[in-house]
């Protein structure tokens, strides 16, 4: 029997660095990980960058070593991360930021399992792993940029606009609640408190052209007359897979999260599910 490859992910992100003896207390002030729990020294893990009010600014990959953490900017703008940053660190802190190559990242990948359940691999230059990357089959640019949407995976001025915090986007299993002061903890606090969300992030499928699936176009809940048509979501990415086959990803308002269809504004239908990787946390 031949043995089918696995799928994977194989991408170039931007990256920088944070050195300095007071790296760890830096990150676990400026982000929603408990770095200070981190006993494993080299393990990579996710965490939000998030602004004052709790929105998502950046979704970061992060491996730390001594007195060292190396970053991959998943989802997010490098010279925000920069500005932001280095606007806040001072000679006290003990930590000088670095922008480094960009790192080349590999991930087996499915369709039935959340992306943040497989461990990535970095691969530097004296250190490609041809062996492990030769037994895997490397999905084409299309096929990526459809995992990527299946899983729900946030892109910089789309679904990370400003606007949304991580508990809208499913990433509210990269909080950790009870971690002590962070930058956003006031705000997501809040949230907590008032389990109160605007949006919830969805993957979406809908036959028709293309131009009524476009980014910013709304979703409305029914097809009939005017007086019943309420905007229940807005698309924020969208990909054409064939003639007439659309899909992506919306923002549908908490109250329609379990509206199965919805319609476009020119009352096309559209499939509405929950992305594999979203985290339903309140």
């Amino acid at each position: 029997m031949t043995k089918t490859k696995s799928l994977i992910w194989d991408e170039t992100f931007p990256s920088l660095l944070l050195k300095g003896e007071g790296t760890a207390a830096f990150l676990h002030g400026q982000t929603t990980a408990d770095i200070f729990s981190r006993k494993q020294l080299e393990e990579v893990f996710l965490s939000c960058w998030l602004s004052t009010k709790g929105s998502l600014k950046a979704l970061l990959e992060i491996r730390l070593s001594n007195n060292m953490a190396e970053i991959i900017i998943i989802g997010g703008e490098i010279n925000s991360i920069i500005d932001g940053f280095e606007s806040v660190i001072f000679p006290a802190d003990k930590v000088k930021l670095e922008v480094l190559q960009p790192i080349r990242r590999i991930q087996k990948i499915n369709n039935y399992q959340s992306w943040k359940e497989n461990n990535p691999i970095w691969i530097g230059n004296t250190n490609l792993i041809e062996n492990e990357i030769n037994e895997c089959s490397k999905v084409t640019k299309e096929e990526l940029e459809i995992w990527k949407l299946r899983q729900g995976i946030p892109v910089f001025d789309r679904e990370i606009n400003g606007e949304t915090n991580p508990y809208e986007l499913g990433l509210g299993d990269l909080i950790k609640l009870d971690k002590g002061c962070y930058l956003g903890q006031e705000a997501i606090s809040r949230f907590c408190r008032s389990k109160s969300l605007k949006y919830q992030l969805r993957y979406w499928e809908a036959f028709g052209e293309t131009d009524d699936f476009d980014i910013g176009k709304k979703l409305l809940n029914t097809i009939q007359d005017s007086e019943l048509k309420r905007k229940v979501g807005v698309i924020t990415s969208s990909i054409k897979i064939n003639d007439n086959f659309v899909c992506g990803l919306a923002l549908i308002k908490n109250n329609f999260i379990n509206q199965v269809i919805c319609f476009s504004e020119k009352d096309e239908s559209i499939t509405i599910k929950k992305p594999i990787s979203f985290v339903q946390t309140f």
